[in-house]
Parts: C-alpha cells; structure tokens; sequence
C-alpha cells in the first residue's frame, strides 16, 4: 500500500489554487475547480479542508509560509548590509516568482474586505511583516549601520509604507520602476536614518 504524503498533497493543492486564481481570480478556485485541476477525489480535498473558506485561507498562509522560507535563507548572508536588503526584498515583485505569488497574494488582500477568516490571515501577515521590519532596523542599529539615536518604530513604519509603495507600483504601474530601481530604493530606506 503506497503511503500518502500529506504535506506534499496539501502544497500541490495550494499550487492549484494559486493557478485557478491566476486563470479567474478567486472566483475561478473553487473545490470542485480544485478537484478538476490536481486529480483528486472531492472527498481528499475535503480531507483536509472542510468548506472554500478554509481553502482559501490554507492557499493564503502557505503563499506566506513560502515567503518566510525565502526570509530565512536571506538571513543567512554574512554581509549584514546585503542580508538586510535581501530579507526584505523577498516581500516585493523584484523577480517572476515573487511578482505571481504577490498577484495571487492581492486577490486574497482583495477578497479579505468580505471574508472574515482571510481578514484574519491578512491582518496576522500584516503584523508579521512589521515585526520582521521591526527586527532588521533594529539589528541595523545594533551593528552600527543605522545611528543609535534612530527610532526603530518610526523606521520600521517608515520601510513598511515604502515596501508596500513599491509593491504597489512593481504590480500595477511597471512603466515607473524597475526592480533594480526598486531595490536600490529598498536599500537607501533600509539604511538612511529617516530623521
């Protein structure tokens, strides 16, 4: 009897999700849709999700349990100026994997205004990429490449409204920045003392 790798089939169901929600938006990613795109029974599906709702959040986390993957492997470069910018670069469309998975991640953000429990999730990445902003202008100031006197709160609010500004304009306005131009702004807010 072969054994199912339910950690693979959950991945290979998000996958299928963030496909359908390319094709249609989230309309389009429905189970029964679900079901048509990965070959799966309904009742697999319904193994591991009980209705759309919770389908949906699932396809969401996993877009940011991939996201953090990237984070902590950015976090191993030994170049602090490098790692911080590396860190946080993985939050924005600079490169063809990160610009899809923040399309599929804004049809969520979208959906959200509706949907209580992807409000939930929206809200808890929120908070989440603050912290981690919060942590790499914090680390910054301890290394001596941000001043001691920096506010780390006002900082990190700061890097929060330019990475989402740039998100933003890589998305949905291409014509006025390229990702190299997007990065190097990234890297003057990481490291310029906001006063």
């Amino acid at each position: 009897m072969q054994r199912v790798d339910h950690e693979q089939r959950r991945r290979d169901i998000a996958e299928a999700v963030w496909r359908l929600l390319e094709q249609g938006g989230l309309e389009a990613a429905t189970v029964r849709a679900v079901v048509a795109e990965t070959g799966l029974s309904s009742g697999s599906i319904r193994y591991f999700f009980a209705d759309q709702a919770s389908l949906h959040a699932f396809a969401m986390s996993a877009l940011a349990d991939r996201v953090g993957e990237r984070i902590r492997r950015a976090a191993r470069n030994p170049d602090p100026r490098e790692r911080a910018t590396d860190m946080v670069a993985e939050l924005m469309p600079l490169r063809e994997d990160t610009e899809r998975e923040l399309r599929v991640w804004s049809a969520f953000v979208a959906r959200s205004a509706t949907s209580p429990r992807l409000a939930e999730h929206l809200t808890s990445q929120a908070h989440a990429i603050r912290a981690l902003l919060h942590k790499v202008t914090s680390d910054l100031v301890g290394l001596g490449l941000l001043p001691p006197r920096t506010d780390v709160d006002a900082h990190t609010a700061h890097l929060h409204a330019v990475v989402d500004g740039l998100t933003f304009q890589l998305l949905h306005t291409p014509e006025l920045i390229t990702p190299d131009q997007a990065r190097a702004v990234l890297r003057r807010a990481l490291l310029t003392d906001q006063k």
